[in-house]
């Protein structure tokens, strides 16, 4: 079984409308639930020590995730949440499975932004984060107006990617867990993506999306931090039925009646 803290409303010890349901499942599944007050940087119930921890919630900034780190030992650590919450922890190693990018400052990416459009768009993102629709960028000015709306700093880091024209499939989320990925409804990842798998397997618990372009290349969008990545087209229930008593039974395996240094 594991700890769970899910995200508290403000000051208060009551557990986030948006994780409620995640809550019920967890405790349906035997596990122990704890909240956490970001705002305070408060953990309300202490979690049980002979068990693991996984934080599931909002992002966290990497200072946050060390504030929690210091309230109590978390399965994933400081070091593999950034590894795969932000780009320019991932990215260097499954180059070859993604859309050609690049890191930038907001400051370099102007002129970067002005060689690439005398081609092609581009697509600009955070590095934890996209910027939704205004993140394809196709005019100096649409990069300049990205930047003002998003309060981005000239010394900001961003991935600035080839813009790759997608198919009408729909894009996927899988749940990894080292070197294993999981789709829902028990999609199979892509064979021709599997390295990838091997190249990430250091994380214990991320997440990779997956589209597919014109002619049916499957891609990786992106990578992420499976304790900050929503569901998206998994239901609460399947994800604790399938992903998580995998990263349990992984976590058994690698040190048996004994905490890990993660």
């Amino acid at each position: 079984m594991l700890n769970l803290i899910l995200p508290s409303l403000p000051y208060q010890r009551v557990v986030d409308p948006m994780w409620e349901e995640e809550m019920d499942v967890a405790r349906r599944k035997g596990h122990t639930v704890c909240l956490f007050d970001a705002d305070q940087q408060k953990l309300y119930q202490r979690p049980r020590s002979e068990q693991p921890t996984l934080y599931r919630g909002w992002m966290l900034t990497p200072p946050e995730y060390e504030a929690l780190a210091l309230l109590t030992p978390l399965l994933v650590s400081k070091t593999m949440y950034q590894a795969s919450h932000q780009a320019n922890g991932w990215y260097g190693q499954i180059q070859d499975f993604t859309p050609k990018s690049q890191l930038l400052t907001a400051r370099e990416g102007e002129t970067y932004v002005r060689n690439t459009l005398l081609h092609d768009r581009c697509f600009v993102k955070g590095v934890s984060k996209s910027f939704g629709a205004s993140s394809v960028v196709a005019s100096p000015e649409q990069y300049a107006a990205l930047v003002g709306k998003e309060g981005i700093g000239p010394d900001d880091l961003l991935l600035f990617r080839e813009f790759v024209v997608l198919s009408d499939k729909p894009e996927r989320r899988f749940f990894a867990v080292r070197n294993e990925a999981f789709g829902a409804g028990r999609a199979s990842f892509p064979d021709s993506l599997k390295p990838a798998l091997a190249a990430l397997q250091e994380r214990w618990f991320y997440t990779i999306d997956v589209a597919y372009t014109k002619t049916g290349k499957p891609i990786i969008i992106e990578v992420g931090d499976g304790q900050v990545s929503d569901t998206k087209e998994w239901s609460v229930a399947e994800l604790y039925e399938v992903a998580i008593p995998r990263l349990i039974e992984t976590y058994l395996k690698a040190a048996p009646g004994s905490s890990p240094a993660f």
